[in-house]
């Protein structure tokens, strides 16, 4: 038995490395992709440039920002009970598209204004949130959908408040917009190590409460302790993630359905594999949207979404059957 579990251990290990591996080469072909393609082994001094300075940095950020909505997907799941669950299940991407579209309101001409109204509006949502987190998972799960229609309905009258110059910003931001990010690219990719670092001190818990309450606080852990620190922790990655490149779908929905049919339940290897493989995918999609109407960029979030329901439907008929 012990052999088997250790064999097991040794292939899921193996399929981590070969993630890893295959991520590093696409983020490489996602940096020389564009309008034109950068060969960076015969870069000129204008090439030099466009690589370092743009390409570089927003393939990070993408990759960093799909990874937060990943790690925070996995963690809804597990801590709402629910394979649906998301990151913007709780409503705190309502709170922050109000917040941003609110900063736009009082500071039109500022560059930052979008995105501190987002950072504030999210820790808004995070806070509210926090308030019913002493309440069982079906109740926190039932008023995030209920705070998210609220934020919904002051979104839409903010909307319709803002003047017409502003419209296209703050839709653009809402669509998602990985080529403005305010946050510096050390910052999120500190974030990203952070996140998954506290990710996979939980994982032994994590496992536990996959059994469900009772088994996991037979087995020492405490349950009420832990939904409060995966509630607070998975909220505010969701708040960085959506302060950085505003609301993009899917990907915290998808990705962990994904990895734990390669990987199993297992969180120490769900949540690395999961981590990179969200960044992976938004990585891509946002390489295809700055590609496919160049010099033009499509919404990367339109992209995420065209991509994600297909496969979702695909997960649940496979899951089916």
């Amino acid at each position: 038995m012990k052999a088997v579990c250790c064999y097991w251990g040794y292939g899921l290990r193996i399929k981590l490395v070969l993630i890893g591996l295959l991520t590093g080469c696409l983020l490489l072909v996602s940096m020389c992709a564009g309008d034109s393609w950068i060969n960076p082994l015969r870069m000129n001094a204008l090439d030099h440039t466009i690589f370092l300075e743009l390409r570089v940095p927003r393939v990070l950020i993408a990759f960093a920002v799909g990874g937060l909505l990943a790690l925070a997907g996995a963690w809804f799941q597990v801590l709402l009970g629910n394979p649906l669950a998301e990151p913007y299940v709780l409503g705190v991407a309502g709170s922050a598209s109000v917040g941003a579209v609110t900063g736009l309101m009082l500071l039109p001409e500022s560059v930052w204004a979008m995105s501190l109204g987002a950072f504030a509006g999210a820790w808004v949502g995070i806070a509210v949130v926090m308030a019913f987190s002493h309440l069982g998972p079906s109740r926190v799960l039932l008023a995030g959908v209920v705070l998210a229609a609220f934020w919904a309905a002051v979104l839409a009258l903010l909307l319709t408040l803002l003047p017409e110059h502003g419209l296209g910003r703050a839709f653009a931001w809402m669509m998602g917009d990985l080529s403005h990010s305010d946050i510096p690219v050390s910052i999120l990719l500190m974030a990203w190590g952070a996140a998954l670092g506290c990710g996979m001190l939980l994982s032994r818990s994590l496992d536990m409460l996959l059994l469900g309450e009772r088994h996991a606080a037979a087995l020492g852990v405490d349950v009420t302790s832990l939904r409060r620190r995966l509630l607070f922790l998975a909220s505010a990655v969701t708040a960085v993630a959506v302060t950085a490149a505003g609301t993009i779908g899917f990907v915290g929905l998808i990705v962990p359905h994904l990895i734990r049919l390669i990987f199993g339940s297992l969180h120490r290897f769900v949540l690395p594999a999961s981590a990179i493989t969200g960044g992976l995918l938004l990585a891509m999609a946002d390489t295809a949207a700055r590609t496919v109407i160049a010099p033009a960029d499509l919404p990367v979030g339109v992209l995420t979404a065209m991509i994600g329901v297909p496969v979702f439907l695909w997960l649940l008929l496979k899951r089916q059957s």
